[in-house]
């Protein structure tokens, strides 16, 4: 053999080792390995079409929370003397949850009474004496006892009096001086005795004139005293009327305190939190979730947040019931991250954690449990997916299954039955719409349901045309 003759060999033999290579890494890759199993599609390869719907989802996860959570507190300070209900305990409206120690409140109860009665008396006395004082005064000005006035009318009168007798004194000097004078007689004396009358007239009217002056002036003093009194009963009445008030106020607030220690619950629901027995009343004494309704209460990422919306349909399942899947829907979305809200009652330029710091704020979202409940406990944790866009009357095939051909058109491989049980595989063209991580909805095309379909469309592409068999077992989707 010449040494041409062995390198041609040589150059053959390594060819052919290639090409045995490049067989065995394309099957190892594309898992389509005819000579494996005969020319067998594996179980886990190919599926029977159907109408499942494709969806877009957002997984969350949260916990199971009542629709409405009430604390009840109160304002009282005092100790906590008993505690009638436990966690987990359903209790209904008006039912007692606790009581709170109330000796110091009705202690301070009698003090109270006994102090703001004493009050209220002080001032009923002083009422009635204001009362007394003004009806006295009063009737002395109408009756005309007053003793002010009655000394000054007196006084009065007495003037008249004196004022009569001078008026009369000097009309008879007058008289007399005229007679003199008339007879010619010596004037001396009887114009002596007329000044000295005109002196005591003049005398008289002005007692008089001050008489009735002083007259004037009781009668405005009565008047003056008679307002008085009023204003002083006036007072005295306002006086009494804020001493019971007072009295009422403080004694009512005291046994409303005391009458408050017995604390009821508000709605119906179940117990979540309570005291302890013996410690002061300074927070919530217990708190109620009203379970009538049931929420999940979860964050999503900034990225997932336009996609979720108000109303968007809600799977999920519990870790109190295993696999089995109830239903629920978005009710709420916030505006604002949860870390931003963290923030607003931080101090202004204090860092907190997700705010400036580079971190991936999230949102709170609130979904309501709808529909079954069994099984739903709360607290339980849950792992959801927010529904946000869905197709729920088309075909639906793995991603994987679909593959854009040589001409550019979207294909997948479909297995057609043949007689014998064999299979001939053929290359469908397809329209899609809404897909998926996972799935992809068949809008179009060449396919129908119940049609087997290849779920790795790239792997099995260069085999259209071929006759296989397909693997027994639970296929893609079964």
């Amino acid at each position: 053999m010449s040494t041409l003759t062995k390198v041609l060999i040589a150059i053959a033999a390594g060819v052919v080792a290639l090409i045995l290579v490049g067989v065995l890494v394309f099957s190892s890759l594309f898992g389509a390995s005819s000579t494996a199993s005969g020319g067998a599609i594996p179980a886990t390869d190919y599926m029977i079409l159907s109408k499942e719907g494709v969806s877009n989802k957002v997984r969350v996860e949260g916990t199971i929370q009542p629709g409405e959570i009430r604390s009840v507190t109160t304002h009282l300070t005092s100790p906590i003397s008993a505690v009638n209900v436990a966690v987990g305990d359903r209790v209904e409206m008006g039912q007692t949850l606790a009581t709170i120690d109330t000796s110091t409140l009705q202690g301070e109860l009698d003090t109270q009474r006994v102090q703001l009665e004493g009050a209220v008396t002080t001032a009923q006395t002083a009422l009635k004496a204001a009362q007394t004082a003004y009806d006295q005064h009063n009737q002395g000005i109408n009756n005309g006892t007053n003793p002010e006035i009655l000394a000054a009318l007196a006084a009065q009168r007495t003037a008249a009096e004196q004022l009569t007798q001078a008026n009369n004194s000097l009309a008879t000097a007058r008289t007399l001086r005229d007679q003199a004078a008339a007879e010619g007689a010596d004037l001396t004396a009887l114009n002596a005795d007329l000044a000295a009358a005109e002196s005591a007239q003049r005398l008289a009217a002005g007692a008089k004139s001050d008489a009735d002056s002083g007259v004037s002036t009781a009668r405005n003093a009565a008047s003056t005293q008679l307002a008085t009194l009023e204003a002083e009963l006036g007072n005295a009445r306002t006086s009494l009327t804020s001493a019971e008030r007072a009295r009422d106020q403080a004694l009512t607030s005291l046994q409303e305190d005391i009458d408050g220690a017995t604390i009821t619950s508000p709605i119906n629901g179940v117990v979540m939190t309570v005291a302890k027995p013996g410690a002061p009343a300074t927070g919530p004494v217990v708190t109620i979730g009203d379970d009538s309704k049931l929420t999940i209460t979860s964050s999503v990422r900034e990225s997932d947040l336009p996609k979720v919306k108000e109303g968007n349909k809600v799977t999920f399942t519990a870790g109190s019931s295993g696999t089995k899947e109830y239903t629920g829907t978005v009710t709420s979305v916030a505006s604002i991250a949860d870390s931003a809200q963290q923030a607003g009652s931080e101090a202004a330029g204090t860092a907190v954690s997700g705010v400036g710091t580079g971190s991936s704020p999230t949102f709170t979202v609130t979904i309501e449990v709808t529909g079954d409940r069994e099984g739903l406990y709360l607290g339980s944790s849950v792992k959801a997916n927010i529904i946000t866009a869905e197709e729920t009357d088309s075909l639906a095939v793995p991603v994987d299954a679909v593959y854009t051909n040589d001409l550019g058109a979207k294909s997948v491989v479909v297995a057609v039955p043949q007689d014998g049980g064999n299979y001939v595989l053929e290359e469908r063209t397809v329209e899609t719409g809404l897909a998926n991580d996972i799935d992809i909805a068949i809008t179009g095309g060449e396919l129908a349901e119940g049609d087997m379909v290849l779920t790795y469309g790239e792997n099995y592409r260069y085999r259209v045309g071929e006759t296989v068999t397909l693997d027994a077992g639970v296929s893609y989707g079964w």
